[in-house]
């Protein structure tokens, strides 16, 4: 596109004020014509569907977006305490509704009091009255349905109250794209496409004002394939990059543990899965792939496993967890494992003292530790292994994408990664997606474990949910009750650890000194002293924050009630959930809520409710709360797309990226002449800084 025109700053665009284009630049982050031409709209009005204003709040049509059409008979002004408001009366032939405008429309004036006009926008009711607050206006000829397919953008109320309404943004973009259109330019790779696209200038117009649904469906489609294209290619730009040390032989440390000291047989699930990891391994290019599975699936005797296969390769290996108490659980279990065969294991965290710290960071430098394991302190400056080879990465929702980054830039290769959770956060979901993250699935759990149930409970009917801990803990059970804040609530109403303390030992005054507390405000020494009594049978009841979210393995624990949980994540609850359900019995995840909750927070508990299956949980996640930065360091959030959506588009991404891939082989020395500018139009689809 001519950088000059779409350069422009917004304020030069014909129709918007200085005032408003402040208000541009602040409220939507629009800035230039380039910005505002990518400003999609969110939906569409298709004007052959006009309701009647009598079918307006039935239960099908309460709080929709609707289209009507009739006449304003009156308007009147209201004085009220923050300024004025208008209401007019738009009427048909079965009703009326009111429509309100916090400024007043300059249409409003000259409006033809016979002449029909269509309007559209959200119904509501206010003191028993239909309203449309800032409705959408067209004014119909005798024909209106002539006037086909209309945009919808997403507009602030804040802004709709200054003037700033959709037909105002619909004005707008008739002028911008009237005086830029010619600009227009189309993307370098289209001439090398068998698949025929719509022009990308026509796109970009038909997009905002479409003629017909096969044009919309088209522009969409072009658009979508534009971008995936593009970042199908980023992505095959960095594979080319991630060399590392190819692990050709399976020996001695693996076979003589895999023979005499396995815990258990392994299943056919987790066979599949280590041959997956092996097939990876042996190849020169970095192993990038997701170990998946439920709590207590094996996720940790394949990462064993793996280590062992690095060991008889000449390499070192390390575990990172994000909790103390995680990594010295995996710590002690794998020493356990490995005392028969002499393997060099040490453990590092932010409580290991600087004489055993200096040691650690000599002997791994040295290459006399074959497995580190710890928390975030692996990723300090002063950790430097003689020959890095894997790299795993437990629990990995937990740290940030730079933190991750750290660990697998060590050494000018770069060690195998692997990858274990439960709950995929949204970001590494969507490259799993996206192909550029390997999967494997354990979706078995262990012979004889039971599905956890999960309940939900209302906070007026919270005394049932206190009676099946009773029952739990005259059968020989412990539980844990989780609270979102230590003293502060984020309602009034709302429990925290404090207040739900004292009301837990009211209504267990039998167990006196079996209840347990467990915050992140405690020092390590008083965390670990609850959490080994907890471990022990001697607390009964675990009253904690999510400083229990991972790492907490107690197999006699059969209950975790969740108060307040419309507060939490689904991946945060299914995680939270994943604390019980690790022994024989059958065990319970009870989901506490007040009645006023948001339509999202109902959708996650109600999701809970229905599966216990950590991906299908990571999907719905990724719906609600978007994939975040694939390129840079955001972890979740909808902005890395204009118009892709990942979940609904999953099928054209199957279909763009083995052309995109057959592009990128057949066309290298082209690609890597365009390199510079292809990182400048990634920037500009994504609204992101690549990480070089």
């Amino acid at each position: 596109m001519s950088y000059n025109i779409f350069k422009k700053p917004i304020e030069h665009l014909k129709g918007l004020s200085l005032k408003k284009a402040y208000l541009f630049n602040n409220e939507l982050k629009l800035h230039t014509y380039e910005d505002l031409l990518f400003f999609y709209p969110r939906g569409y009005i298709h004007f052959s569907i006009i309701k009647n204003i009598s079918e307006l709040l039935t239960k099908k049509n309460n709080n929709n977006f609707v289209q009507i059409s009739g006449k304003i008979t009156n308007t009147k002004e209201i004085n009220y305490k923050k300024g004025k408001i208008w209401i007019s009366y738009l009427t048909d032939k079965t009703g009326f509704i009111e429509l309100v405008w916090f400024q007043k429309p300059k249409f409003l004036r000259k409006i033809d009091k016979n002449k029909i006009i269509i309007v559209s926008g959200k119904v509501q009711c206010f003191q028993k009255k239909k309203q449309i607050v800032h409705p959408n206006i067209q004014f119909s000829e005798k024909n209106y349905y002539s006037i086909s397919i209309s945009p919808i953008y997403s507009i602030p109320n804040n802004l709709k109250k200054k003037g700033i309404n959709n037909s105002f943004m619909i004005n707008l973009l008739k002028n911008l794209i009237e005086e830029s259109k010619n600009s227009i330019k189309e993307f370098f790779f289209q001439e090398f496409l068998e698949k025929k696209l719509m022009s990308r200038k026509k796109a970009l117009v038909q997009i905002h004002f479409p003629e017909s649904l096969e044009n919309l469906f088209q522009a969409q489609y072009s658009l979508k394939f534009e971008e995936l294209f593009l970042l199908k290619l980023f992505f095959l730009s960095k594979k080319k990059i991630t060399y590392s040390h190819p692990f050709i032989k399976i020996g001695k440390n693996f076979h003589t543990f895999y023979k005499y000291f396995l815990p258990f047989t392994l299943t056919e699930e987790q066979k599949k899965v280590l041959k997956e990891i092996w097939n990876d391994l042996k190849k020169p290019i970095q192993m990038n792939r997701l170990l998946q599975g439920e709590v207590g699936c094996g996720k940790t005797i394949i990462a064993i496993l793996s280590m062992l296969i690095a060991l008889d390769n000449g390499f070192q290996s390390c575990l990172m967890a994000p909790t103390e108490v995680l990594a010295i659980q995996h710590y002690s279990f794998i020493k356990e494992m490995f005392s028969e065969i002499g393997i060099k294991i040490a453990l590092l965290t932010s409580s290991t003292s600087n004489s055993i710290r200096k040691e650690i960071y000599h002997k791994i430098f040295a290459g006399k530790i074959s497995i580190l394991i710890g928390t975030h302190a692996l990723i300090q400056e002063k950790v430097k292994f003689k020959n890095l080879g894997l790299a795993i990465i437990d629990e990995e929702q937990r740290f940030g994408v730079e933190q991750r980054d750290k660990i697998w830039k060590k050494k000018e290769k770069f060690p195998h990664i692997l990858i274990m959770t439960a709950t995929p956060i949204p970001r590494t979901l969507a490259k799993v997606i996206y192909h550029d993250l390997n999967i494997s699935i354990i979706k078995k759990l262990p012979l004889g474990r039971k599905p956890v149930k999960t309940i939900h409970f209302w906070n007026k009917n919270r005394d049932k949910a206190f009676e099946i801990i009773k029952n739990q803990i005259s059968n020989g059970r412990q539980v844990y009750i989780i609270y979102p804040t230590i003293n502060t609530s984020l309602k009034e109403e709302n429990m925290n650890l404090i207040k739900g303390y004292k009301e837990v030992k009211e209504k267990f005054k039998n167990l006196k000194n079996e209840i347990g507390i467990l915050h992140g405000q405690m020092n390590f020494q008083e965390k670990n002293i609850q959490m080994n009594r907890f471990l022990r049978g001697e607390t009964k009841i675990m009253i904690a924050t999510t400083v229990i979210e991972v790492g907490v393995n107690v197999p006699n624990a059969s209950v975790i009630l969740i108060e307040n949980a419309n507060f939490f994540g689904l991946s945060q609850l299914h995680q939270l959930r994943g604390r019980v359900g690790r022994g024989i019995h059958q065990s319970y995840c009870i989901l506490i809520t007040d009645t006023n909750i948001s339509i999202d927070g109902i959708f996650r508990i109600k999701k809970m409710c229905e599966t216990n299956k950590g991906l299908e949980i990571s999907k719905e996640d990724l719906k609600l709360r978007g994939e975040g930065n694939l390129i840079g360091t955001q972890q979740s959030g909808k902005n890395c797309f204009r118009i892709v959506n990942l979940i609904k588009d999953y099928k054209l991404i199957k279909d763009v990226f083995p052309i995109a891939k057959n592009f990128f082989l057949k066309n290298p020395n082209f690609f890597e002449k365009k390199i510079f500018f292809f990182k400048k139009i990634i920037q500009k689809i994504n609204k992101i800084n690549i990480l070089d």
